[in-house]
C-alpha cells in the first residue's frame, strides 16, 4: 500500500466510490466500520492511500473495479414505469424501460424518486457524491411540480400547505410556492407546485390531507435542470453547464466542472 502522496495514489474512500460503493463519505463508513480490504488486511483508518494499479481492493469478498466514466443523465419517466432496480410485483422498472430505448444505465443511480403513477425528470448518475449532495434534506434542493387536481385550489389551503404545513402519518409536509397555471383539462386544474424536501410520495400526502385528489404529478424541474421538451421514455446527457449547476446547488466537494470528465452514454440504438 501506497501512502507517500504520490501523484498516482488515491485516497481509498475516493476510490470506493469511484468503484460504485456510493458516496466518499458513505464509502468512508464502510472503511471505518472495517469491511474494506487492501491487500487481503482490512483498513480502518481513513485518509488511507492506495495506488489502483498496484493495490487489490475488496468488498464483500469480490475485488472493485472502477465504473465507467462520470456520466449524467436526465430522463423522462412516463407513468406506470417503477423507480427501483427491480421490482417484486414484476412491474417495468426506469432501468428496463431505459434498456428497451437502447440506453446504457445499469451502473448508474437515481437521484430522488417518481412514484409508479408519477411522471417527468429524472436524473441518474454514478457519481456517488452527487446523489449524495442532491438527496440530503440539509441542501434544500429545489424540485418543480405541475400537478393536476380534482378541483380549484382554495388560495387559505394554499396558504396552510406552504406556512402551517399538513399532518400525514406522524410528519408534518410542507411545500414551497404554490402558483395556479390558469389551466383546465378535463383532468382537473393545473398548479406549478415547489418542493424543497423529498419525503415519500410528499405532494400527494399534502394535497390529500386537504381533501383534494391528484389525478395527475410530473416533476418539471430538478435544481436547475429543466425538462423542457424531453419526451416520455426520452433521456439526453447533461451538458457541462447543467453539471456545473448541480454541483453548485449541493456538490460536497466543490469540485470544478471542467475536471470532471464523463461521456456520453449510448442512445437510442438505430
Amino acid at each position: 500500500m501506497n501512502e507517500t502522496g504520490d501523484a498516482d495514489v488515491v485516497r481509498l474512500n475516493r476510490y470506493c466510490a469511484r468503484c460504485g460503493l456510493g458516496s466518499r463519505r458513505f464509502c468512508d463508513t464502510l472503511i471505518e466500520s472495517g469491511k474494506i480490504l487492501v491487500n487481503g488486511k482490512r483498513v480502518t483508518e481513513l485518509g488511507t492511500k492506495i495506488d489502483p494499479r498496484n493495490d487489490k481492493v475488496e468488498y464483500g469478498g469480490a475485488k472493485l473495479k472502477p465504473v465507467r466514466a462520470l456520466t449524467y443523465m436526465a430522463y423522462h419517466k412516463p407513468r406506470g414505469v417503477m423507480v427501483t432496480a427491480s421490482d417484486p410485483e414484476g412491474r417495468p422498472t426506469v432501468y428496463d424501460a431505459l434498456r428497451r430505448g437502447g440506453y446504457v444505465a445499469d451502473d448508474l443511480r437515481y437521484i430522488g424518486r417518481l412514484d409508479f403513477n408519477s411522471e417527468g425528470l429524472l436524473l441518474l448518475t454514478n457519481d456517488g457524491d452527487m446523489v449524495h449532495a442532491l438527496t440530503h434534506p440539509r441542501y434544500h434542493i429545489k424540485k418543480v411540480y405541475e400537478v393536476c387536481i380534482d378541483k380549484q385550489l382554495v388560495s387559505a389551503d394554499a396558504r396552510t400547505m406552504r406556512d402551517e404545513g399538513v399532518e400525514s402519518e406522524g410528519q408534518l409536509l410542507k411545500v414551497g410556492a404554490v402558483d395556479s397555471m390558469n389551466l383546465k383539462t378535463g383532468d382537473g386544474h393545473w398548479y406549478s407546485v415547489d418542493l424543497y424536501e423529498g419525503k415519500k410520495r410528499q405532494i400527494r400526502r399534502v394535497f390529500e390531507g386537504m381533501g383534494y385528489a391528484v389525478v395527475r404529478l410530473k416533476r418539471v424541474q430538478f435544481a436547475s435542470v429543466k425538462i423542457a421538451d424531453l419526451q416520455p421514455g426520452m433521456a439526453r446527457t447533461l451538458g457541462e453547464r447543467e453539471v456545473a449547476a448541480l454541483m453548485a446547488a449541493g456538490y460536497p466537494e466543490n469540485r470544478n466542472a471542467k475536471n470532471t470528465a464523463w461521456k456520453i452514454p449510448p442512445g437510442p440504438k438505430g
